[in-house]
């Protein structure tokens, strides 16, 4: 009995990054963004499974907010931290977090207050789908932007915004749905503390991943011989700050993750020498795409449940065409609104028009709206229609925007020859 318990789950997991192999190879011939493809993959096996018997395990196998967060995410997280252009970051950061948490903030505004005019979502919900929509996913960015190869400032800009509003996104959600779920009205008492709540997690996570880093890179220092023992530190570098953090401190796993990985990105010349900074980064590329792999698999089985009850799903069709229309024209606002202000408080050089225009069209929707909207209490009002939505959104995002984001950067003359290399 213990051995089929354990065998099943392995099976899945070993089938499903087999599959992911095959899948690079055909979608990279077909050029089509892997990310993309691996959602369409995940799809089509959703419905192969109801009609081929050796699929049907794969038909039980769901998304859980638990494997996105705390399994899938401080790898994907400290992976593209820990190799991201540290120095373009640092001179673009007013900018970066002016979007990051200002412009998540009024994207959340602009679609709360227009979903509940237009749907059936009271305020308080309507808001709560806001926040949780409106936060630019590092799994699908970063994952698309290094695959599609685009300069350094650019993929600096796009990953720099979309780690932090994560942890902006998951904060905001967590405090109105606090006020939702009790029922409390909004007060200016309610408001003052829920800012200095944000202030709190949000700070508090960066300084305790930055902390934890300078630790565990100073240990690192006393073995600088043996790339195996600095892989093994720098693992339990991401996941120890992300759950330190989160669950003895209730402060921001996500900013912790980041912040390790930015201080250990600084500080990589110092601690590893060349070679040793080639095992390092070559481990964590691997782990992000298995990471990658399992995760938009699984939202592709995620998504074929949107399609598996089709008299549900046309019931909510036009209120997801809504939220699409909503979610896009929210995002083009704050980027064309907030980006000439983050130029003239950055001495970084300007974000030209063009890239602007990638910076709207790439704020791709993946699995940290899942994540929000799967981890919603199953009697919770309207939890029906938001689960919906989210999937409409991101599955509009992923396909329509990731689909078209090359063509684009082509089109722009953004996309270099080769993937930037961090």
């Amino acid at each position: 009995m213990h051995e089929d318990t354990l065998l099943t789950p392995l099976v899945i997991v070993v089938g499903l990054l087999f599959i992911a192999a095959l899948s690079a190879i055909v979608v990279k011939r077909i050029h089509l963004p892997y990310t993309v493809g691996l959602v369409l993959v995940g799809i089509a096996l959703g419905f192969a499974a109801a009609d081929v018997e050796f699929l049907q395990p794969l038909r039980a196998v769901r998304l859980t907010p638990e494997f996105i967060l705390f399994l899938i995410l401080p790898t994907l997280l400290f992976e593209a931290a820990i190799n991201i252009h540290t120095d373009i970051l640092l001179k673009n950061l007013p900018g970066i977090l002016m979007l990051a948490t200002v412009g998540l903030l009024i994207s959340m505004v602009i679609v709360g207050i227009s979903m509940s005019s237009f749907t059936p979502l009271p305020i308080g919900v309507a808001l709560l789908f806001g926040a949780l929509i409106s936060a630019t996913d590092p799994v699908a960015v970063i994952a698309l932007f290094k695959e599609l190869g685009v300069s350094a400032k650019l993929s600096t800009l796009v990953e720099g915004e979309s780690l932090f509003n994560d942890a902006t996104a998951i904060v905001t959600f967590n405090i109105i749905l606090g006020i939702v779920v009790t029922g409390g009205s909004v007060s200016s008492e309610l408001l003052v503390n829920g800012v200095f709540e944000f202030l709190v997690v949000f700070f508090g996570g960066l300084a305790i991943g930055v902390v934890l880093s300078a630790i565990v890179l100073w240990i690192i220092g006393l073995e600088r011989s043996d790339h195996l023992v600095q892989i093994a530190l720098t693992s339990v570098l991401a996941y120890l700050a992300f759950i330190v953090a989160e669950h003895v401190f209730h402060l921001s796993g996500v900013l912790a993750a980041v912040g390790a990985g930015v201080v250990a990105a600084w500080r990589a010349d110092k601690v590893f020498d060349g070679q040793m900074r080639h095992h390092v980064r070559a481990f964590w590329e691997y782990a992000a795409f298995v990471a990658n792999s399992l995760i938009f698999l699984l939202i592709g089985l995620t998504e074929y449940h949107l399609f598996e009850d089709l008299t549900h799903y046309r019931e909510n069709f036009v209120y997801i065409l809504i939220a699409i229309v909503v979610v896009t024209i929210a995002r083009l606002l704050i980027i064309y609104g907030l980006v000439p202000l983050g130029n003239k408080m950055s001495k970084a050089e300007p974000i030209s028009q063009p890239e602007r225009a990638v910076m709207f069209w790439g704020g791709l929707k993946g699995a940290i709206p899942l994540a929000l909207v799967l981890g919603l209490p199953h009697d919770f009002e309207h939890r029906v229609l938001m689960l919906d939505l989210t999937l409409g959104v991101v599955l509009f995002s992923l396909l329509v925007q990731g689909t078209t984001i090359g063509a684009l950067l082509r089109r722009l003359g953004l996309l270099e020859a080769k993937p930037s290399s961090h």
